[in-house]
């Protein structure tokens, strides 16, 4: 049965919304592996959403949806249009009560009210479906006990059909380089947790340097004797070619409901690309859990195992080409296939 996908976002990109890592993970893998096998799929931002484009398509999927004008237009186009409609989404960012405590108003990225507008009307859209994609388990435990009569299925983020592992251009440090990668400019209270473990890796091992790339103020974390490098951010391919220049990389991550429900991503691009990964224990890290991989459970054991890492790795990195397939877009495809099929 020939079956054809429309993805929909609403990024802040707009029509060059393959910038976003979400709508990357969420929408672009998902749809280049479907017309791999045969079926039509295609990525399109809300504002493109006309009953001409719609009427081509069996299926939408609403990535990240939010009840703005545009959504309500776009989605009654699909309704007219009779196509199965779904969301989509890889963050817990629909729960209005929890906004004094979710990384956007800690971090400072939006004030209390902003946040809390913008978590209602994620709400809202969420209310519109019955039919969920998300990208973790805790993920779905949220959205249904919002909605308990959905259809809310976990497909895993995945490593894009045609990934390859990059060649860095990067010259190796003498010495233990560990990487630090925040995609974002909403990780300043999660890198609290690693601080005091630095200062005492810096301490105890002077050859130890650490690079930090991404959206990261400098002099956020310790610099020991002048042991850490910002670099700005980059795209996508550059960001891969630098994650796979280090000797290991690091994901922080506070204990809290927010974090629970998010993706092991970094994990799995990290292993990808070869190079070991130390993180914060979270469900989603745990289900990726390999040989390549380690976990910290509590603050307090981030130092002793950093200090491990660096002073005699542990890691079976042979593992990196199977790993690949494991965690890749083409194994998770029979999972959106199956669902997609279901509601045809």
């Amino acid at each position: 049965m020939s079956v054809s996908v429309l993805y929909v976002t609403d990024t802040r990109h707009g029509q060059k919304a393959w910038h976003d890592p979400s709508a990357r993970h969420r929408c672009y893998h998902f749809a280049d592996a479907l017309i791999a096998v045969g079926w039509r799929a295609s990525v399109a931002h809300v504002d493109r959403v006309t009953p001409a484009l719609v009427t081509q398509f069996h299926h939408v999927i609403f990535h990240r949806p939010k009840c703005t004008d545009r959504f309500q237009r776009a989605i009654s186009v699909c309704r007219r249009a009779g196509v199965r409609l779904h969301a989509d989404y890889d963050d817990l960012i629909f729960k209005p009560q929890l906004a004094l405590h979710s990384p956007l108003f800690i971090n400072g990225n939006r004030p209390l009210d902003k946040v809390e507008a913008y978590f209602e009307a994620n709400q809202q859209a969420l209310q519109c479906f019955d039919s969920v994609f998300v990208s973790t388990r805790e993920l779905a435990v949220h959205v249904q006990e919002m909605l308990p009569d959905a259809r809310v299925e976990v497909l895993p983020n995945s490593l894009p059909r045609l990934f390859q592992r990059p060649r860095s251009d990067e010259k190796r440090h003498s010495g233990f380089t560990i990487g630090y990668f925040p995609g974002s400019n909403s990780h300043a209270h999660d890198v609290e947790l690693i601080y005091d473990a630095l200062d005492q890796l810096f301490a105890a091992e002077p050859e130890c340097r650490m690079v930090v790339m991404g959206r990261m103020d400098a002099g956020t974390l310790p610099s020991g004797e002048n042991q850490v490098e910002y670099k700005p951010f980059v795209d996508y391919n550059h960001y891969l070619a630098q994650l796979s220049s280090v000797d290991l990389s690091i994901a922080p991550l506070q204990r809290n409901i927010f974090n629970d429900a998010k993706s092991a991503v970094k994990l799995i691009e990290s292993v990808a690309v070869g190079t070991p990964i130390l993180a914060s224990d979270n469900p989603d890290m745990a289900d990726h859990s390999n040989p390549m991989s380690a976990l910290v459970k509590e603050a307090a054991d981030w130092f002793s195992t950093l200090l491990t890492c660096v002073r005699q790795s542990r890691f079976d990195c042979a593992v990196s080409v199977h790993l690949q397939r494991q965690f890749s877009v083409e194994s998770r495809l029979p999972v959106l296939q199956q669902q997609l099929l279901a509601a045809t």
